[in-house]
C-alpha cells in the first residue's frame, strides 16, 4: 500500500490557534528539579507507553535508568537549560526550534536528524518541536516545549509520539503546548513590550518566507496537499521581507542564537564527563568499524562495498548510523577532499582514503585512515604517509591546556612540518604556494553533537580542558610535472578525535590503527576486528 505523507508540520488544524499572552515566569529552578525527581518513576513511564524515540522504560538495553538519551541523564539536561537561561539577559526570550522532516520526493522522507541545539538542551528527538525559554530576573526562568500532541490516527502510520505528557514526565520540561499554538505565540512575542531595554529575542528562526502562504492542512499520513502547507517556523520574522505588514515593535531586538559570541555555542564547546564518555563510545565503535573495512579490502573491491562494510560495522555495534556521508576514495579519487561518489573499483597499488565515523547517542565520530589495497605500502606511499603521521603526532602532542595553543596555531605547526618533510622527499625547498596545493585544508575543527560542532567559535580560541577537536593533516599530490612522478596521484589524510586535558589529551579514535605495521597487518588479515 502506497503511503501518502504530508510534507508539512503534522499538527496544524483548520481552527485558529488561540492567542497566548507574553508572560514572564515566576517559576523557579527548584520547581524544575522537583519535576525531574518526579519523572524518574518507572510506573509512570509505563503509563506513557512508547515515546517517539528510544527511552529508558522501552529500550533498557540502550538507555539506563535516569538517562534521557544514551549516557546523558535528565539531571544533566536540566542543568544545561538552567545554565543557558542564566546566560540570557534579564527579560529575554530564547526560541530554539527543532527541525521538520525533510522529504526526498512525494511522501518519501529522509531519516530524521534533530537540530542539535534543541537536542543539546532537551534530548528531544522528534520532528516539529520548539523550546521557548523566558528569562526573568536572577535565576528564575520559564521553559515551554511546543511539540506534536498524541494523535492515534496518525500514529498508526508514523509510530508513537511523546506528546505533552511525555514532554513533561519523561523529558522533565515544566510546560508543554501543542505545536499549532507556536505561530501565534511568536507573533505575540514580537509585538508585546519586553520588560527591559536590555531584553532580547534570541533565535535562529528564518528571517524570510520559506514557502508561499497556503491553507492549513490536516496532516494525517493519508493526506498530502499538492502544495506544502505553511510552517510556523517560516512566519516568525517574515515581516522583514513583507513591505505590506507593519514592523513588530521587538524586531530590532532579535539576535542570532548561533551567531558570533553565542553563549550556547560556548556552553556546548566544553564537554561534560558524560559527553566525553559518549564520544569515547562513538570513537570506539567507529575505530573498530574502520578495522572491519580495512580487513575487507582487496584488489577489485568497490568503494561502495567498503562504504557498506563501514556502515554495517558501526550499526551492529550500537551506533545510530554513520555521522555523515563517508569519503571512500580509492587511488586518485583521494585528491578530491570531499569525494562521496564511492562507486569506483579499488585496484592493486592504490591507496584507499576513508573519512567515516558513526553517530552514537547523537554524538559524532570523525575518523580518517588511509591504507594500501594490496596490504603493503609502496615506498613512495610509505614516505608520504610517514610525513603526514609525523605532522599529526606533532599536533596531538600540543593538544592540552598547558600548551596554550589554538587550532589555528596547530594548523601552522602541521603546515610547517609537512613543508619540511615534503621538501626532503621532493628534493627542493617547497614554497608556501606549493604547500597550499599539497595541503589545502585546515588541520581540525570542533566536534560533538555536530561533526563540525559550534561553528561560530573561532579557531583562534585557546584550547581548554573539555574541548573535543579533530586533528587531520593531509597531503594530496596532483598529477602535474610540478611534483615528482613517483608521488603524483597519492592522497593521504590521517584524522583522530581528541579530548583536550590540562597537561595531556585523550585520543577517542585510538582503536582505528594508523601505524604502518598495524595497518598492513590488518589489511593482510593478521589482526582481526573486535566487537
Amino acid at each position: 500500500m502506497q503511503r501518502n505523507l504530508s510534507r508539512a508540520l503534522s499538527t496544524f488544524t483548520r481552527s485558529r490557534p488561540r492567542c497566548l499572552p507574553l508572560m514572564l515566569p515566576h517559576r523557579i529552578l527548584s520547581c524544575n528539579e522537583n519535576r525531574l525527581r518526579q519523572r524518574r518513576s518507572f510506573s509512570a513511564f509505563g503509563n506513557l507507553g512508547s515515546l517517539g524515540q528510544p527511552a529508558s522504560h522501552t529500550h533498557p538495553h540502550l538507555i539506563s535508568e535516569g538517562d534521557i538519551t544514551p549516557g546523558i541523564s535528565g539531571a544533566e539536561y536540566l542543568e544545561r537549560r538552567r545554565k543557558f537561561a542564566a546566560s540570557l539577559p534579564d527579560g529575554s526570550v530564547a526560541v530554539v526550534a527543532g527541525y521538520a522532516l525533510r522529504y526526498a520526493t512525494g511522501g518519501i522522507f529522509h531519516e530524521f536528524h534533530q537540530n542539535t541545539d534543541l537536542l543539546y538542551l532537551t534530548g528531544f528527538n522528534e520532528p516539529d518541536a520548539c523550546l521557548v525559554i523566558e528569562k526573568d530576573q536572577g535565576d528564575n526562568y520559564k521553559e515551554t516545549l511546543f511539540l506534536r500532541p498524541r494523535d492515534p490516527a496518525t500514529e498508526i502510520w508514523d509510530g508513537p509520539r511523546s506528546g505533552l505528557e511525555g514532554a513533561k514526565l519523561y523529558f522533565g520540561i515544566s510546560n508543554a503546548e501543542p505545536i499549532h499554538r507556536l505561530p501565534e505565540r511568536l507573533n505575540t512575542l514580537l509585538n508585546s513590550q519586553l520588560p527591559s531595554t536590555h531584553s532580547q529575542i534570541i533565535t535562529d528562526l528564518p528571517t524570510s518566507h520559506a514557502l508561499p502562504p497556503g491553507p492549513f492542512h490536516s496532516n494525517h499520513a493519508a493526506s498530502a496537499p499538492a502544495v506544502p502547507a505553511w510552517t510556523p517556523y517560516a512566519t516568525l520574522l517574515s515581516h522583514l521581507n513583507d513591505p505590506s505588514s507593519s514592523k513588530p515593535v521587538n524586531l530590532f531586538k532579535v539576535r542570532k542564537l548561533s551567531g558570533v559570541g553565542s553563549t550556547l555555542a560556548q556552553q556546548r564547546l566544553i564537554k561534560s564527563p558524560a559527553e566525553i564518555a559518549v564520544l569515547r563510545k562513538a570513537g570506539q565503535i567507529s575505530g573498530r568499524a574502520h578495522v572491519d573495512t580495512m580487513s575487507a579490502t582487496k584488489p577489485g573491491v568497490t568503494e561502495a562495498y567498503l562504504h557498506s562494510v563501514m556502515d554495517h560495522g558501526v550499526r551492529r555495534r550500537g551506533a545510530d548510523a554513520l555521522a555523515y556521508v563517508p569519503v571512500v576514495a580509492a587511488g586518485k579519487n583521494a585528491l578530491t577532499l570531499h569525494y562521496v561518489i564511492n562507486r569506483h573499483v579499488a585496484k592493486d597499488g592504490d591507496l584507499v582514503l576513508m573519512d567515516a565515523g558513526g553517530e552514537y547517542g547523537g554524538y559524532a565520530s570523525d575518523i580518517t585512515r588511509t591504507w594500501p589495497v594490496s596490504g603493503k605500502f609502496t615506498e613512495p606511499q610509505k614516505k608520504l604517509y610517514q610525513a603526514v603521521l609525523k605532522a599529526q603526532k606533532a599536533c596531538i602532542d600540543k593538544c592540552n591546556e598547558r600548551s596554550h595553543t589554538s587550532l589555528d596555531e596547530l594548523q601552522n605547526l602541521a603546515f610547517e612540518v609537512l613543508r619540511v618533510e615534503c621538501s626532503k622527499l621532493f628534493g627542493r625547498r617547497l614554497s608556501y604556494n606549493d604547500m597550499n596545493i599539497l595541503y589545502p585544508h585546515h588541520v581540525g575543527h570542533w566536534m560533538g553533537l555536530d561533526v563540525h560542532d559550534t561553528g561560530s567559535v573561532p579557531r583562534t580560541t585557546k584550547l581548554t580542558k573539555g574541548m573535543v577537536i579533530t586533528i587531520e593533516p593531509g597531503i594530496y599530490v596532483p598529477d602535474t610535472e610540478r611534483f615528482p612522478a613517483e608521488y603524483r596521484g597519492i592522497g593521504i589524510r590521517i584524522e583522530d578525535d581528541v579530548v583536550i586535558g590540562e597537561t595531556d589529551c585523550t585520543v577517542l579514535s585510538a582503536e582505528a590503527p594508523k601505524e604502518i605495521d598495524d595497518i598492513e597487518a590488518v589489511v593482510q588479515g593478521l589482526i582481526k576486528s573486535r566487537d
